[in-house]
């Protein structure tokens, strides 16, 4: 269920255009945030009536749309949004979750589905393993674990480069400072 029906954000929308600001519209329909108006009010005048629209269910976006549009955003120096207006996106903030998981984590971040495997089929693969499947089941995710330790680890070795450049350039500028002074 979504906290405001489209017909609420229609009505919101209609006084916004009308001439009533966003902050007396928050007080008026006790909304919290004057941000969501104008999301409302953007995503209206981009998309018509569908652009504030409530979705029955969430869309799944494939891993290259998902680089498409942070792609996008980067060469057009896009604000989330504008990007989000722009693919029809309801969230910015998916589009930052996004860009949060490709800067950590890579192309693969995005390929990520969101919740857990239905339990039926987990129950059903329990039943059916047998002591050889289950050793080889306990083998894979013991090397993804080897594998995310390392790329940590590799990580953590890029930080601690960084810091020791930077506190080099720090006792630089201050011996200069120091120099200067004298």
């Amino acid at each position: 269920m979504t906290k405001y029906s489209t017909d609420f954000k229609m009505k919101v929308v209609s006084d916004y255009l009308k001439g009533m600001g966003s902050p007396s519209l928050c007080r008026k329909y006790h909304i919290p945030s004057k941000k969501s108006i104008l999301n409302w009010v953007h995503g209206y005048q981009t998309n018509g009536i569908a652009g504030i629209k409530n979705l029955n269910q969430w869309p799944a976006y494939s891993c290259s749309f998902k680089l498409n549009v942070l792609k996008w955003m980067k060469e057009n120096h896009s604000t989330l949004e504008r990007a989000a207006l722009y693919f029809k996106i309801s969230s910015p903030s998916t589009i930052y979750q996004w860009d949060r998981r490709f800067e950590s984590v890579g192309v693969d971040g995005l390929k990520t589905k969101r919740g857990r495997p239905p339990m039926g089929k987990q129950e059903h693969i329990k039943r059916t393993t047998t002591k050889n499947d289950k050793l080889k089941k306990v083998a894979q995710p013991e090397q993804k674990r080897l594998k995310d330790l390392e790329k940590e680890n590799e990580l953590l070795r890029i930080e601690i480069e960084y810091l020791k450049k930077l506190d080099t350039l720090v006792r630089q500028r201050e011996q200069r400072e120091r120099n200067k002074r004298k």
